[in-house]
């Protein structure tokens, strides 16, 4: 049961030193790949990366951030916003089978669906939403083998412009095209034996569903 693996779930900032296996990574990607995305647009890009020094140069593009460093792998999730482009966005629409040539042209005239005729602010922002969708999967596929995950929001990129050197620098060392944008970091990792579990602190049920209308309980 997945419910299972959302409630024993929480972020993972001490690790041992036990390497994950490649064949385990590969899974947790897999269950990124998979993830649900807007009109099945998957406008993202994973990199994975277990090198010392390009682990220390990511722990700097978080501020510092001593687990990102420590984690055993740190997985790179970019956004990709040449997936909104007209051309490729057309043809994830017309991959639909259902989709009629009067639906398609409706989804890329309107501004509710197509966020590239808000501009690029609209773009960046409907792809870290669909991002996160990825990210989510991912720590819990992580949590179902028994590895720890802690998503790092809080990185120098185009939204913060903080390190704008050290973001720079991430940029050329992983090759990443201009169309792709690192949106956050993934750190796994076999937690550590001595580090106890945090308790799960949550609003309760009713503070955040109402049925039917708000405020209306059952």
């Amino acid at each position: 049961m997945v419910l299972g693996e959302i409630i024993e779930r929480h972020s993972v900032r001490s690790f041992s030193d036990k390497k994950v296996p490649d064949e385990k990574i590969r899974e947790i990607l897999e269950a990124a790949r998979l993830a649900p995305s807007w009109v099945n647009t998957q406008p993202w890009h994973f990199i994975a990366v277990s090198e010392p020094r390009e682990k220390f140069l990511l722990s700097q593009l978080a501020h510092g951030q001593p687990h990102v460093e420590e984690a055993p792998a740190v997985i790179i999730c970019c956004g990709d916003r040449d997936a909104w482009e007209e051309e490729n966005y057309r043809k994830t629409i017309e991959a639909k089978k259902e989709i009629t040539p009067e639906r398609l042209e409706m989804l890329l005239k309107s501004q509710a669906f197509n966020p590239k005729l808000k501009g690029e602010d609209a773009v960046t922002l409907r792809t870290l939403e669909e991002i996160t969708y990825a990210i989510a999967y991912m720590t819990l596929e992580a949590q179902k083998n028994g590895i720890g995950a802690c998503i790092i929001g809080g990185i120098g990129n185009e939204l913060t412009e903080s390190v704008p050197e050290v973001y720079d620098m991430v940029r050329n060392t992983f090759k990443l095209p201009d169309n792709l944008m690192v949106m956050a970091l993934l750190a796994i990792g076999y937690e550590a034996e001595t580090r106890e579990s945090p308790e799960k602190t949550r609003k309760s049920f009713d503070e955040i569903v109402s049925w039917e209308f708000f405020g209306n309980k059952k």
